[in-house]
């Protein structure tokens, strides 16, 4: 089968005689569907290398002490400051840094993103290959979807940052 190449969210088909070499822009996998959606999650971990998830207020603190760090030590190595405009005020959330090809960070931890880093798919800091390291305390986005949901049965990034707003 054919590689695909993922551009402003429309798949293409790779031309015949494109190159072999390797290009950044090529899908690691073809998301295979559901073998029974009524599972809900059943951790495939499409989501976890597509997008890591926002972190709730006070979640942070917990996944921090789950690996024995201090909440501002896993920010500087693990999360980047995420945001969203909500009423009118602009709040600010944590999130995990995403990967490169490298294994590298996309942006340096605990700095802000940029709108071209909130396009772009990279796997979670925390995805090992194999399911989400601080399983028992990932963010609140990541706990409550469920790929088989439609969109709006989610949790959106509108109200993760209403939770902000509350504390």
């Amino acid at each position: 089968m054919p590689r695909k190449l993922r551009i402003l969210e429309e798949t293409q088909r790779r031309a015949s005689n494109a190159s072999d070499e390797e290009n950044p822009y090529w899908l690691y996998d073809e998301a295979q569907p559901h073998p029974d959606p009524s599972l809900g999650c059943i951790r495939r971990g499409y989501c976890c290398r597509s997008s890591p998830g926002w972190f709730g207020p006070g979640q942070v603190e917990q996944a921090a002490a789950l690996l024995d760090l201090q909440p501002g030590d896993f920010v500087r190595k693990y999360l980047i400051i995420d945001g969203i405009e909500v009423d009118g005020r602009w709040v600010e959330v944590f999130a995990p840094v995403k990967l490169g090809r490298d294994g590298e960070p996309l942006l340096p931890p605990a700095t802000r993103a940029d709108r071209l880093y909130r396009m772009l798919r990279s796997p979670c800091v925390f995805f090992d290959g194999e399911g989400c390291q601080i399983y028992t305390h990932r963010p609140i986005e990541c706990a409550a979807y469920c790929c088989t949901h439609e969109p709006e049965q989610n949790l959106s990034h509108e109200a993760i940052a209403r939770l902000w707003l509350s504390e």
